[in-house]
């Protein structure tokens, strides 16, 4: 029987980092191919900021170094805000059809600044009995001990949780660890899937 549903937040619940690219190069002379190349030359200290080792200023700075952007470093953090403001329509009523029967966790890679943004604006976000984010603990969600790190605090059997992810990289790692696991692609796709795990009515 399934008890605990654990959630992933950006691209699922609202709008991460993917994507701002699209609003700079609207708004500044960075191309939108220009911000994505310099994101994946300075993949590794995104991923460690998200573990907590760097601030947002500190990758930022690293994001624009060899390059002409260092007037936009503060127009690059608001347009990222902005873009978190970018709700998924719909999953939070999925949530709230959900939380009086289930355990309800939230599990993120997020940088930390980001975070106190989301949780500032995003109230509803109060629904979940725990969050857990990545800088708080060291730990990515590609990696087998964030689960086993979180089953074990909040004392959850594997068998008895589900994790919901947009990303199928991280979803093999929830099953190697005995979790349930369902890629995210909508809403719709989502309620239609917990519906025939008998998670969800007919709400």
């Amino acid at each position: 029987m399934i008890k605990n549903i654990i959630f992933d937040l950006s691209e699922v619940i609202i709008s991460g980092y993917y994507g701002v690219e699209k609003i700079i190069e609207q708004n500044t002379k960075i191309s939108a191919e220009e911000f994505l190349k310099r994101k994946k030359e300075t993949i590794n200290i995104f991923l460690d900021t998200m573990r907590g080792k760097y601030t947002e200023d500190e990758y930022i700075e690293a994001l624009i170094q060899n390059t002409n952007w260092n007037e936009y470093k503060e127009i690059i953090k608001k347009f990222i805000r902005q873009n978190l403001d970018t709700k998924v329509e719909g999953t939070m009523k999925i949530i709230e059809n959900l939380k009086e029967k289930y355990n309800l966790i939230l599990l993120s890679d997020h940088v930390k600044e980001w975070v106190e943004y989301i949780l500032s604006t995003n109230k509803d976000l109060e629904v979940f009995k725990r969050k857990y984010f990545s800088y708080e603990y060291g730990m990515l969600k590609n990696e087998d001990r964030t689960f086993k790190y979180i089953l074990e605090n909040e004392k959850m059997i594997p068998c008895e949780t589900i994790f919901i992810d947009d990303n199928k990289d991280n979803i093999e790692v929830a099953n190697r660890n005995n979790l349930k696991g369902i890629i995210f692609e909508n809403p719709k796709q989502l309620k239609d899937r917990l519906k025939i795990l008998n998670i969800l009515g007919n709400k």
